[in-house]
């Protein structure tokens, strides 16, 4: 596709969890399913391919698609994806 990337990607979380095990990758008896996913992303943050920020679900405008939110916040991030047409 030859598409340009500026590296590194930026992926917004607002899962302190997820976070967590990109960072810490270890097995348990919880986590095995995603242990392999976490190795992948663990190595392509140390690669400095990807950057993992913490996003709080005030600022998340992606919660508006993924969440039942209250009226406030639906408001709050309506009027930004409006506004960004």
């Amino acid at each position: 596709m030859q598409i340009k990337i500026v590296l590194p990607v930026t992926v917004y979380v607002d899962n302190i969890g997820a976070i967590f095990m990109s960072q810490n990758v270890t097995a348990t008896s919880r986590t095995k399913h995603v242990d392999i996913r976490g190795k992948y992303v663990k190595e392509y943050s140390e690669d400095g391919v990807i950057k993992i920020m913490f996003v709080s679900s005030g600022d998340n405008d992606a919660d508006i698609l993924t969440k039942n939110l209250a009226s406030d916040l639906y408001s709050k991030h309506s009027r930004k994806l409006i506004r960004s047409k």
